[in-house]
């Protein structure tokens, strides 16, 4: 599981595009739900300007997926404290 506490949207939405599996949201009611299915909840997310204070949760099914993940998760933290 990764916990994303830096949202930058436009490098998110396009890490979210290039996975290859399917990239799950942890809710807090205890559901997932598959942000690369999922429009709704991907319009939510294009809305949002910052993480919640608490970050959010996301699972990636293909392995392959992690290294992009975390690459993003590095560069959106550097941007979000030279930002701040």
């Amino acid at each position: 599981m990764l916990r994303i506490e830096y949202f930058d949207k436009e490098r998110f939405m396009r890490q979210l595009s290039a996975s290859h599996g399917s990239v799950l949201l942890h809710l807090d009611n205890g559901k997932t739900c598959d942000l690369k299915q999922d429009a709704t909840a991907r319009s939510m997310l294009q809305m949002m300007d910052t993480a919640p204070k608490k970050g959010f949760d996301l699972t990636v099914t293909d392995p392959a997926d992690v290294t992009g993940f975390l690459r993003y998760m590095l560069e959106a933290g550097r941007t979000e404290r030279v930002a701040g």
